[in-house]
């Protein structure tokens, strides 16, 4: 089996917004992933992002990164909203090294068939495009409430999602782990439908903790055990695509996501909390791999 498990950085995830300093170059920000080893960037497809997105493309066009776009469509009738079209259009120039584009709908959810019909037709525009389009667990958008996207899990059985679970646990505010096997099953019936896995540790209370506080351990032991779930899912039902590979984003957010003190300063290193993510993945993936050939050799 030769499934790979790919990790990339958050082009997002690279601002510092630290009081009183200038954002470091894009070319700075690339080397560095580039030199942390990498597989890829998540670039913002979003039209308050586009300047930006385009100087990264300019400075990662001669690498070897791979790309995944992220776009926010939002409702139509909002003037300069975000569309799947116009991000289509603009990612279809890098399909050689375009992996996906995730999806985090800017529509409230109301109506079950009515976001049905919204996601069909973007899939369809994927399609179109023979590029793979992913949709997000995500606040604040179509995704918001976990047990509304299970049931637009259910209307749409062929929607791949993007997992992101830090939005489910701070959304069902889950306060007192261990889970439930009723809770563990509400989680586990998105992990066996994710196409890829974006990188945080949330509590029941906040979206971004630190990974290395003695007091954030139980949730990092949860998040753990769900990318393992995800992981082992994903590989059982690509077992006839050999060469499959799965991305997983290192996205933790710049302030506000990140927890700052009252000098405006986060209580943590942010990028070595991605490298540790990352070294976790890893891990994990290998864990996976080493189980699968002792399996085979009994």
């Amino acid at each position: 089996m030769n499934h790979k498990l790919d990790v990339f950085q958050s082009m997002w995830a690279m601002e510092e917004r630290r009081p009183g300093e200038e954002e470091k170059p894009v070319a700075e920000k690339v080397q560095k992933i580039i030199e942390a080893g990498y597989d890829g960037i998540d670039l913002v497809s979003t039209p308050d992002y586009r300047g930006q997105t385009e100087e990264w493309l300019e400075e990662i066009k001669d690498t070897e990164l791979d790309i995944s776009f992220t776009a926010l469509p939002g409702d139509p009738k909002i003037k300069n909203a975000d569309s799947v079209e116009d991000t289509l259009d603009f990612a279809y120039k890098w399909r050689d090294r375009l992996r996906y584009i995730n999806l985090v709908p800017r529509v409230l959810p109301v109506d079950v068939n009515e976001c049905a019909d919204m996601v069909r037709g973007w899939l369809a525009l994927g399609r179109g495009a023979d590029i793979p389009i992913y949709v997000e667990t995500h606040r604040m958008s179509m995704t918001q409430d976990m047990l509304f996207t299970l049931e637009l899990m259910k209307a749409v059985p062929e929607m791949p999602m993007m997992a992101d679970l830090s939005h489910c646990m701070v959304n069902q505010e889950w306060t007192f782990p261990p889970l439930s096997d009723e809770q563990q099953e509400l989680v586990n019936r998105i992990l066996r439908r994710s196409e890829g896995f974006q990188g945080r540790v949330a509590s029941a209370q906040q979206i971004q903790v630190q990974l290395g506080f003695p007091q954030h351990q139980v949730w990092v032991g949860i998040f753990k055990d769900w990318w393992r779930r995800g992981f082992s899912s994903w590989r059982a039902r690509h077992v006839d695509n050999p060469d499959a590979r799965l991305v997983y984003v290192c996205e933790l957010g710049p302030a506000p996501y990140a927890i700052t003190g009252a000098d405006g300063y986060e209580l943590s290193d942010r990028w070595e909390e991605a490298l540790t993510l990352k070294c976790w993945a890893k891990d994990i993936w290998n864990e996976l791999e080493a189980n699968a050939v002792t399996n085979d050799r009994v």
